[in-house]
């Protein structure tokens, strides 16, 4: 009666559906799902751990596309007698485009960790957090990818009776294959994957002694015998295996790979790579998030050594002709004030306020012919404003050359406050100047706590203050991470300078090759 009742039922689901002109496989719906909530997961676990979103979406804009690659290049290696010609492996069959319904996900896999650590390493970026990170996101894809076989009959098992199929109808239909009813096997993967996800995100926060890449150890292990199993009951179901290599089935043979790899993987780690506990990068990044960046202009946003370095040679040419500058001499320049600068070389206090004046008449005309970005300057500070850090600067500069410098180059609207050397009751290494950017933006943040309150009054342990308020200085000189620390704040030093072996003697918290790299060190 069952029987008859299911065969009458039609909830058969075919593979694909159409919206307009267009015909959309369920196969690649699925696939796309899961890549979309994997992506979620990762995303928010890439903060906690202090991995810019940027850098993910980075390598997923190259690994995914690599991963697909390789999952068709995989089934096609192995199956290589059901294609007529080269078309047919790029999905084409009669000219009309059919999709790419065959795909290795072991390929795949192999694929996305082969380029995941090429990128990491160009990114510098640690692939053990990547991996780590990953690993729950992509077994939550897989579980959604393979509901792609159950649009497409595929990854079935052995026949299995009605009455076991009774509760899902819908299921059931679709599991009518070649005359009988079979088991769901791609559904025993899907829960499988989703089980493994759930246990990893557990033992990331419950098991304190989980290190750092531990995990992509722990997914080879699990999907393994995970597609060990499956592939056992596959065996039973259709005849063959698309996959296969004489008479060994890939899959299987590689399930078993995967899981003396994994194993190895985490044996060889208690010796090798890093020793620190995951929850420790869990706890630093949340400890170490700051509520605002605050930048040096010269030689941090600013290229501007070939205008500093002709600005002192013009005023040099007028007060002390026939005086040759030393490279030592002008790259000692670079940090102190024009006052500080200048007072080396006189003692007469007249000269010394119009040597300071001929510089600035100087470079204020040159300014804009020779003064640059560091590459990536726009995109970081609109990458922080966006990610909602407060940003200032803080500069031996004048404030409103300081001002002009981010305009010119697009920056100044993503600055809210600007301490220049009028401003600051002493130059760097005092903290002055920073102490006063940090509670101006203090004030700022605290007046939009008040606007966005519903409240009248925000209540006093909701505001910020120098105590709960962080901030980090990023710098090019010495004095500019004495500065800092003498802030009692973090300072970051850049090494995109020509020389920063004397920037690095004041030991920064952190250093950085480029800005854009500074997302990463200060985290979400």
């Amino acid at each position: 009666m069952f029987l008859t009742q299911l065969l009458n039922s039609n909830l058969v689901v075919d593979s694909t559906f159409n919206i307009g002109p267009f015909t959309i496989a369920f196969y690649a719906l699925c696939i796309l799902t899961g890549i979309i909530v994997g992506m979620y997961f990762i995303l928010r676990e890439a903060k906690k751990v202090g991995i810019a979103s940027d850098d993910i979406y980075f390598l997923a804009i190259i690994t995914i596309p690599v991963a697909i690659v390789s999952a068709r290049i995989w089934y096609v290696l192995f199956n290589i007698s059901s294609f007529s010609n080269f078309s047919e492996v790029l999905g084409f069959r009669n000219g009309s485009f059919v999709g790419l319904s065959g795909l290795g996900i072991q390929g795949g896999l192999i694929g996305a960790i082969s380029s995941l650590i090429i990128l990491c390493r160009v990114k510098n970026i640690s692939i053990y957090k990547i991996f780590d990170i990953a690993m729950p996101g992509i077994l939550i894809a897989q579980a959604f990818g393979r509901w792609g076989n159950f649009f497409n009959h595929e990854l079935y098992g052995p026949v299995i009776s009605a009455d076991a199929l009774k509760w899902f109808p819908f299921l059931a239909d679709n599991m009518w294959i070649d005359g009988a009813y079979h088991h769901p096997v791609f559904l025993y993967e899907s829960i499988l994957c989703l089980l493994g996800a759930v246990l990893i995100m557990v033992a990331r926060r419950k098991l304190k002694f989980i290190k750092r890449g531990d995990f992509i150890g722990v997914y080879l292990i699990w999907y393994g015998l995970v597609r060990c199993l499956t592939e056992s009951l596959r065996l039973h179901g259709a005849e063959g295996d698309p996959l296969m290599l004489g008479p060994i089935p890939v899959s299987l043979a590689l399930s078993i790979i995967f899981i003396v790899a994994g194993t190895s993987w985490l044996i060889a780690k208690r010796f090798f790579g890093p020793q620190e506990y995951y929850m420790s990068d869990v706890i630093n990044t949340k400890n170490n998030h700051f509520e605002a960046v605050i930048f040096d202009l010269d030689g941090t946003l600013l290229d501007t050594k070939e205008l500093i370095t002709k600005s002192f040679v013009h005023t040099f040419e007028k007060f002390r002709p026939g005086y040759i500058l030393s490279d030592e001499e002008v790259d000692s320049f670079f940090g102190p004030t024009l006052k500080e600068s200048f007072s080396r070389y006189t003692e007469d206090e007249e000269e010394l306020k119009q040597m300071i004046e001929y510089y600035r008449e100087y470079n204020k005309e040159k300014h804009d012919e020779y003064v640059k970005a560091f590459p990536g300057a726009k995109e970081t500070l609109k990458s922080l404003k966006h990610k909602g850090y407060d940003i200032a600067v803080v500069s031996s500069k004048i404030s409103y050359m300081v001002s002009h410098g981010l305009e010119l180059f697009g920056l100044l609207q993503y600055v809210d406050v600007i301490i220049g050397e009028e401003e600051a009751p002493e130059p760097k290494p005092s903290p002055s100047g920073i102490n006063m950017a940090i509670e101006q933006l203090i004030s700022l943040r605290n007046d939009n706590l008040c606007k966005e309150s519903s409240l009248d009054e925000v209540k006093e342990d909701n505001k910020f203050s120098k105590e709960n308020y962080r901030a980090i200085y990023i710098g090019d000189t010495i004095n500019d991470i004495k500065a800092a620390h003498n802030a009692n704040i973090k300072a970051c030093g850049v090494l995109y300078i020509k020389d920063p072996s004397i920037m690095l003697e004041a030991s920064p918290d952190y250093v950085i090759n480029k800005l854009s790299e500074i997302l990463s060190v200060v985290g979400e």
